[in-house]
């Protein structure tokens, strides 16, 4: 059995937090320790976390300011550094799903994560709480990204019944874009299933047939 790397993450540390910590493993053959590293969050510059693509680390990183927010809550000028910095990081991770270094689904879940850290941590200080979310997106950005998991998903069942049903033979192109235009998933999981158990691709286009002449008749 192999063991993956691994780490302990420390959203906030102190000058007792250790550099490494040892994992202990106790089997009947005897015990089994070794070291892992300890992630300090608050150690990270927001340059550091991009360039060594620490890109989970992006919603804690407000961590690093949170001893400051008595500060910024009564000092406009400080905030808006804050905001500015919040803004260069959403703009950094716009240009990797645009590039294609991270897809748009990750850049929509770590910023809406990001903002959810910053909802809870900063619950007391209002004026950094309200500036800094203003540029996270809201509830648009949570149902952005839940859309594009669903259309993921959706796309991968329709691949899945194609990939069977050219397994089989020839998919004429009606019966491809009827597949392929089916938004709803349950009917896509019962395409799916059929496909599976399906002999050829003549019996599952008659049984599509069969399927929407009895619709027609029920409506």
């Amino acid at each position: 059995m192999e063991f993956p790397h691994s780490a302990v993450l420390y959203l906030r540390h102190n000058s007792r937090t250790p550099d490494a910590m040892t994992v202990r493993i106790k089997t009947p053959g005897g015990e089994i320790s070794y070291q892992v590293l300890v992630m300090k969050t608050q150690q990270y510059t927001i340059d550091e976390i991009f360039e060594k693509k620490l890109l989970f680390l992006i919603p804690f990183y407000i961590f690093t300011h949170e001893s400051r927010f008595d500060e910024y809550e009564n000092n406009a000028d400080k905030r808006e550094l804050l905001r500015t910095e919040v803004i260069g990081t959403m703009e950094k991770l716009e240009q990797m799903a645009s590039t294609g270094e991270i897809s748009e689904y990750e850049k929509c879940t770590i910023v809406d994560m990001s903002r959810k850290v910053v909802e809870k941590i900063a619950a007391k200080y209002e004026n950094v709480r309200k500036e800094v979310t203003s540029v996270m997106g809201g509830k648009v950005l949570e149902y952005e990204a839940k859309t594009i998991l669903q259309s993921g998903i959706q796309k991968g069942k329709i691949d899945s019944i194609l990939e069977l049903l050219e397994e089989l033979g020839t998919v004429s192109d009606e019966l491809r874009s009827c597949i392929q235009e089916e938004k709803d998933m349950e009917v896509l999981k019962l395409y799916l299933k059929k496909a599976s158990r399906a002999q050829s691709v003549q019996e599952f286009e008659q049984w599509i047939l069969q399927e929407m002449k009895r619709m027609d008749a029920v409506e």
